[in-house]
């Protein structure tokens, strides 16, 4: 494990996360309460951008092309949602594992 990808998938990563949860806590927060749905929108969409698909039908009305828009930036924000927690899971095992890391080799005796 390098000092750049301790840096780039941990450190960078979970401090973006946690930036999203403060920043979107204007969003989910509820009469004090946490409303989950809105939680996984605001950490979903912006890690499930790049993975949305939006289908735009042509022959349809206008609100039916706005609901299958809605209907695709949700379904993306659940698979955000999903992804963003896997990305928090390894941003952790970065964080933690690098110092563990350091420390076995220079039990070792030996320089990573």
């Amino acid at each position: 494990m390098t000092f750049k990808n301790f840096i780039c998938k941990g450190v960078l990563v979970f401090t973006g996360l946690l930036l999203i949860g403060w920043l979107g806590q204007y969003i989910y927060m509820v009469n004090g309460e946490i409303d989950w749905f809105r939680l996984m929108l605001v950490y979903g969409v912006p890690v499930g951008i790049p993975h949305m698909f939006i289908i735009v039908p042509w022959h349809w009305d206008l609100s039916g092309i706005l609901g299958m828009v809605a209907l695709c930036v949700i379904v993306g924000g659940v698979f955000g949602c999903v992804i963003a927690a896997g990305l928090a899971v390894r941003a952790i095992w970065y964080i933690v594992g690098y110092p563990i890391s350091r420390m076995l080799a220079g039990y070792n005796g030996k320089r990573m």
